[in-house]
């Protein structure tokens, strides 16, 4: 077939689409649209936040790897770690140490974040990187062997410090602004 030809029957189609009646369709389906558009414009914050729970799950189970602190990584008797841990004042400690646990989750949260999230969670995230940081170092005394004292408990704060810094510096390397 010839190009003109073909251009020709292409332009008569779209001819007859214009000036077809409109079809419109049944209201279920039209609501159901705008139902399925609504949910994708408003995320639930339950579902924001499940999604950067498991973002920030992930990292810290990939972080514990390496953190002697509470006897569950690999790195449990790492001449390093003990040896700043020996020299660095208890505050000082425990505060970087949650610094860092959480900073990386955070970065990676941020990251991962969109406009959408970012306006579900609204200003409650900051409630969210609290409560991510308390229930992370409740954790972890659960599961470490070192024994609880009251000092480690600057380790929220570090948390609570990395969580805020790292989901802030992965939004602003995405451009993300709401």
């Amino acid at each position: 077939m010839p190009h003109g030809d073909r251009r020709q029957g292409d332009f008569e189609i779209f001819a007859r689409f214009v000036e077809a009646a409109p079809l419109r369709p049944r209201a279920q389906t039209d609501a159901a649209i705008l139902r399925q558009a609504r949910r994708g414009q408003n995320p639930s914050p339950p579902a924001v936040l499940g999604k950067f729970l498991a973002v920030q799950l992930s990292a810290g189970i990939a972080t514990l790897a390496v953190c002697p602190q509470f006897g569950v990584g690999a790195a449990t008797h790492q001449g390093l770690f003990h040896g700043l841990h020996a020299q660095a004042h208890p505050v000082l400690y425990y505060l970087t140490c949650g610094l860092i646990f959480v900073l990386f989750g955070a970065l990676l949260s941020g990251l991962a974040a969109n406009r959408r999230d970012l306006k579900a969670l609204g200003r409650g995230r900051h409630a969210y990187f609290l409560g991510y940081s308390i229930c992370a170092y409740l954790t972890l005394m659960l599961l470490g062997s070192e024994s609880f004292l009251l000092l480690s408990m600057l380790w929220m704060v570090g948390g609570a410090m990395g969580h805020w810094l790292g989901f802030s510096l992965g939004r602003r390397l995405k451009g993300l602004r709401v």
